[in-house]
């Protein structure tokens, strides 16, 4: 049983105290605002593609679609998964925001939590929703597929063979559709992160600084320490 106890308290981090409030909303913001930027930087860059680009005859190479669907992709899931995640060992604002109110319902000394407005409530609940969704394949994708083919809109494929379907060019309006949901993703993830610096000023009392310092030396392996570890204690091997 004592064992059980000790592995359960290393995968979750109690929130308890105003100390334990900001290592963990620290951890949040320092994370969000790092994808924030990779995200405006990747947006950046495409923009200025598509401006080159122009019309292109109303089509895109598949491979630069591709290349920055899975960057985007990549830094998306993550920001879902810091601003979104419920699941109980897991590091999120969403979580956050409900262990918090329940230590300012208790009238723990030195923690507070402000208010959202209806629509960052509604935002923050979306970001879970989404999160979801982003991270499984859901069922109700292959129910969608099975109607639009009933429907004749889509190609009912063979049993055998199963044939992979790849195109050499996307549509210039779904790219655009794609980079409009990616900006207008950012802008939902920032106005959230704003949210998250303003309940951490409230926390060490008094406006928060985020600086940035950058350094020519490669990284050393020791920087992976404490992910192999957390790897450890939720059970996986190397």
């Amino acid at each position: 049983m004592d064992v059980d106890i000790g592995k359960k308290k290393r995968k979750q981090f109690s929130l308890v105290d105003a100390n334990t409030c900001i290592i963990y909303l620290a951890r949040i913001i320092g994370t969000t605002e790092k994808c924030l930027r990779k995200l405006r930087e990747y947006n950046r860059q495409f923009k200025k593609y598509l401006d080159g680009a122009g019309d292109n005859c109303g089509k895109i190479p598949y491979a630069k679609y591709s290349e920055y669907l899975d960057k985007t992709s990549n830094v998306i899931g993550y920001l879902l998964n810091v601003i979104g995640d419920a699941q109980t060992s897991s590091i999120s604002y969403f979580k956050y925001r409900k262990l918090v109110s329940k230590l300012v319902d208790k009238g723990v000394a030195g923690v507070s939590l402000l208010p959202l407005s209806h629509d960052e409530t509604a935002l923050l609940q979306d970001f879970n929703k989404l999160r979801n969704w982003h991270n499984h394949i859901p069922e109700s994708l292959l129910i969608s597929e099975r109607e639009l083919m009933d429907e004749g809109i889509m190609v009912r494929p063979m049993n055998n063979p199963i044939v992979l379907y790849f195109n050499q060019f996307m549509e210039l309006d779904l790219v655009i559709d794609l980079y409009n949901r990616n900006v207008s993703f950012y802008e939902n993830a920032r106005r959230i992160g704003q949210a998250a610096k303003k309940d951490y000023s409230i926390l060490i009392g008094e406006p928060l600084a985020i600086t940035i310092e950058e350094s020519e030396a490669p990284a050393p392996m020791k920087s992976l320490a404490a992910t192999k570890i957390s790897a450890s204690i939720q059970g996986l091997h190397e």
